[in-house]
């Protein structure tokens, strides 16, 4: 079985609104619904796990049946962290050790089929693989925000996207170590938790029209963006 886990739980406190920015419209229907109908679509995609705050199930069960969303098959709590969402999502599937999980985000609302399909082509060499795109700009790292400490140039760096895709038994392994790590340190990637745990994560090449909306702007980044992405994905099929 091939699942998509799909996080809806941000509260949005960059996007200042009274709405969490998954659940704002974009183009005329909420933006977590472009998530759903990307993982409806794809053929590899068997079952759908949204992982939301609980007051908005109810909401999204309505938006699954008005959207043609069948493949929803599980709803889960989202946690205060990004990490306790995604393992709230796998305490609810079913899943054998070698079945697929897709990690998706529903802020991240324009994911290519091409993407999708390469994953999954992805997943038969590698048990791990993300999704990148290549740094255009050197990078800095600070450990304080304020003195540089390193700058690594662009050649070799990459920006990491979505989905990523893993195998549900180390995905599951790499969360459970994380948990039972008493002198764990912030990790917002499940890439980084499976890297922990010594297993290989590949990489396959995504596209500039998945764009994360964090802040405002970044809504009309993406409104421009639609025609532009519709186009592409119609060009597919």
């Amino acid at each position: 079985m091939n699942y998509a886990i799909i996080l809806a739980g941000g509260r949005g406190v960059r996007f200042h609104g009274d709405v969490p920015k998954q659940f704002v419209e974009l183009t005329g229907c909420p933006m977590l619904v472009y998530s759903m109908k990307t993982a409806q679509l794809n053929g590899n995609v068997d079952a759908v796990c949204v992982t939301a705050p609980l007051q908005y199930h109810d909401q999204i069960r309505k938006w699954a049946a008005e959207y043609g969303i069948d493949k929803l098959s599980f709803l889960a709590e989202s946690g205060k962290e990004r990490y306790q969402s995604v393992r709230n999502g796998l305490l609810m599937l079913p899943a054998k050790p070698r079945d697929t999980v897709m990690v998706m985000t529903a802020v991240c609302p324009f994911v290519s089929q091409i993407t999708m399909n390469k994953l999954y082509e992805a997943i038969g060499r590698w048990d791990a693989c993300i999704t990148v795109i290549k740094a255009t700009d050197a990078i800095t790292f600070s450990n304080d925000g304020e003195n540089v400490n390193r700058t690594l140039q662009k050649r070799k760096m990459f920006i990491q996207q979505g989905p990523q895709i893993f195998r549900y038994n180390v995905l599951w392994q790499a969360h459970r170590a994380y948990q039972e790590d008493e002198n764990r340190t912030e990790v917002n990637e499940d890439s980084e938790l499976v890297l922990n745990i010594g297993v290989e994560c590949g990489m396959v090449h995504g596209d500039r029209y998945c764009v994360k909306v964090t802040y405002p702007e970044d809504l009309a980044i993406v409104q421009a963006l639609y025609p532009l992405f519709i186009r592409q994905e119609e060009g597919i099929k």
